[in-house]
């Protein structure tokens, strides 16, 4: 790993029963590491073990980890910015509770935002290179069909616009908090870092959902599922606005992308 600084965030709801596995995932990866580097995780009101879990894991390896909790469940984006608010590190790495990325991919992620000179980089399954695995079919169609209207509304120069496993500046990542998001916020904000013709980087990654996530009831019904659609149109149209106004994406230097061949080759 480059030599840097990073927090490592996660936002736990309701993990509780494989969320010591995942973090002495995470912190195995971390440690064999040559940074600096601190594992926030947020629990955005958990109404299972999972404050018992971390506290329990806080008092068995003390130092390794800082817990942030929410009262009640407050969602997604809200525990994102409760840990990016909490980061004391140059770099914001987001990664899943359940670990449907392996935490390997943190490395990767800070080493691309770094060697790039990128504010944000994006770990992607739908680029060459990326694989998505034992997601429901129901799921990962409306997320391809998703993220195929909003790279069109690239002018295909990314591929993943809706994940949220990224490496920020953090810097950048807490001025994005600051201001209020347009329909759906991870979305939103990669238009908005283009808008500001911040560089933005994309690696190909592995999706892949853990036996016990594919096999348990989905958390989002199909109600919810209606709705980020609908964020993710309203934020299309953002979106479309934010490249024409990119004075970076004209030129061809706004974003990079990591191909097999590698390291880093400019998308034109």
């Amino acid at each position: 790993m480059s030599a840097a600084s990073l927090s490592v965030v996660l936002a736990a709801y309701n993990e509780g029963p494989t969320l010591r596995v995942a973090l002495d995932r995470v912190v195995s990866v971390l440690a064999t590491g040559a940074s600096t580097w601190e594992l926030i995780v947020v629990d955005d009101g958990s109404s299972d073990d999972t404050a018992s879990v971390l506290k329990e894991y806080s008092a068995s390896r003390p130092g390794f980890l800082r817990v942030l909790t929410h009262p009640q469940n407050r969602g997604l984006v809200a525990a994102m910015r409760t840990g990016a608010e909490a980061a004391r590190m140059q770099t914001v790495v987001y990664l899943d509770a359940d670990l449907s990325y392996a935490p390997e991919i943190v490395a990767r992620l800070a080493e691309a935002r770094l060697a790039s000179g990128a504010q944000v980089a994006v770990a992607s399954p739908y680029m060459r290179g990326g694989e998505v695995r034992n997601v429901p079919l129901d799921r990962l169609l409306a997320s391809r069909g998703a993220n195929w209207l909003l790279a069109r509304c690239a002018g295909g120069r990314l591929h993943t616009f809706t994940g949220m496993v990224r490496a920020y500046d953090a810097a950048v990542l807490r001025e994005l908090f600051l201001r209020p998001a347009i329909g759906e916020f991870n979305t939103w904000a990669i238009a908005a870092c283009i808008e500001s013709n911040r560089r933005i980087v994309e690696i190909p990654a592995a999706l892949i959902w853990p036996r016990e996530r594919y096999a348990a009831p989905s958390r989002i019904s199909a109600r919810k599922l209606l709705e980020r659609a609908k964020l993710v149109l309203v934020t299309a149209s953002f979106l479309i606005g934010a490249c024409q106004r990119s004075t970076l994406l004209k030129t061809g230097t706004l974003v990079l992308s990591q191909e097999p061949r590698g390291p880093y080759s400019l998308l034109s």
